[in-house]
């Protein structure tokens, strides 16, 4: 949730500086030709990210070694959460970008460039954050997978039933 925030307070930021400066929304300068490749490059690249993201749950989905397991006990919630908003996140970005395709039809952009402006700064945010969450998971991986083999725990008799009868 927090990087939706981040997103709407990075337009706000950009928003307010507009009123004291001669530029607008950084769409305003590229022709509408070049603009829908950008919308059409945006929803590709999202999407893409979208799927490593798939990849990334499977990875989780899978992994079961001893610390993986911990890891799913004492954050699993969070994890689902962070997964499921990273996926939320690049369909927004695909599907504002595939809108915006399709309003963007005129040399003045209006809301379409702070839309689109707005949801390239969410989709970076969630990227950084999936890559985070990747690295994560595999480090986990690779430290279940080489951990070596513990042996069963030796089980040592009491000092009591060791002694000579008296």
């Amino acid at each position: 949730m927090i990087d939706w925030w981040l997103s709407v307070l990075a337009i706000g930021i950009h928003l307010g500086s507009t009123r004291f400066a001669a530029s607008s929304s950084i769409f305003q300068s590229i022709p509408a030709d070049r603009r829908s490749d950008i919308y059409m490059t945006s929803a590709s690249i999202s999407a893409l990210i979208g799927g490593f993201g798939t990849a990334a749950i499977s990875q989780y989905a899978t992994a079961n070694g001893r610390r993986m397991l911990e890891m799913r006990r004492r954050f699993g919630v969070s994890l689902r959460k962070n997964w499921s908003g990273i996926l939320v996140a690049m369909l927004a970005v695909s599907g504002g970008c595939l809108l915006a395709l399709m309003r963007d039809n005129s040399d003045r952009i209006g809301v379409v460039g702070w839309l689109v402006e707005g949801l390239i700064i969410l989709g970076a945010l969630r990227s950084l954050r999936l890559i985070w969450l990747f690295s994560m998971l595999i480090d986990m991986a690779d430290a279940d997978v080489t951990e070596p083999q513990r042996s069963p725990a030796i089980r040592v008799p009491s000092r009591a039933r060791n002694l000579p009868p008296q």
